[in-house]
């Protein structure tokens, strides 16, 4: 009786256990890829759309939205420096350039915490009693208006008179008189010479602010006066601050 060959155990099984585990793995990474790429295409779409009604501006390639506003704030910031930079330069090349010119009698040019200012009395600049502007002073104040023309800094003018009483047809009072004369001298910047007006503010102060006792004539002569101020603020919200420096 012939003997039964023994089997022999398939050391091999195992290969297609492997095998299907990677067409599985395959399968998953297929997938995954797939859902992956679907999720960037709809997060573009939305970050592109995010990023264009933020900004008014079309997204540009790959450009993230947290990145757009960032760099266009760091660029204003920069430009806005640099700006401010260049008003202070060309402001003090105004002011010196006035300071050192051939100021009239009955000016006086100074440089306070406000800006640069320059007083002028009122008899070097009108008439008694009158806010008619004399054209003795018309050449100072057109040097003025060409060194100033190209500054942004705002300009206040501010009108004075003494303590005696003013009773004219013209002008009922001194408050009247001081607040004529403030306007009459940014009415020849504005008018004559064609400056911005919305660079310009006017106050009458009338005798309230008084630099020289009005117990004497020439104190009343010296508190008789308009005052321009080239403000060193650029800002609209500086020409309000009026604070009293005789």
């Amino acid at each position: 009786m012939k003997k039964k060959h023994e089997e022999h155990e398939n050391m091999e099984r195992w290969l297609v256990s492997y095998a299907d585990f990677i067409t599985l793995l395959f399968a998953f990474f297929v997938v995954m890829y797939s859902v992956s790429s679907v999720n960037e295409g709809k997060y573009r779409v939305l970050s592109d759309a995010l990023a264009s009604s933020f900004s008014k501006t079309k997204a540009i390639g790959d450009l993230s939205l947290m990145n757009m506003p960032i760099s266009k704030s760091q660029q204003i910031v920069v430009k806005e420096r640099q700006k401010s930079k260049d008003n202070a330069r060309s402001y003090l090349k105004v002011a010196n350039a006035i300071s050192t010119s051939k100021v009239p009698n009955g000016v006086k040019v100074t440089s306070t915490e406000r800006g640069l200012s320059i007083r002028i009395t009122d008899d070097a600049l009108f008439s008694r009693g009158s806010s008619a502007i004399s054209p003795q002073i018309a050449e100072f104040l057109d040097l003025i208006t060409g060194l100033v023309r190209d500054l942004p800094n705002m300009i206040t003018v501010e009108g004075h008179t003494d303590n005696q009483p003013m009773r004219t047809k013209e002008f009922p009072s001194n408050w009247d008189l001081s607040t004529a004369r403030a306007n009459s001298l940014i009415r020849y910047f504005t008018e004559y010479h064609h400056l911005r007006a919305d660079r310009f503010s006017s106050t009458g102060f009338a005798g309230t602010r008084p630099i020289a006792s009005n117990s004497t004539l020439d104190g009343q002569a010296s508190n008789r006066r308009v005052e321009l101020i080239v403000l060193r603020d650029t800002s609209p919200r500086a020409s309000f601050s009026t604070p009293f420096l005789p």
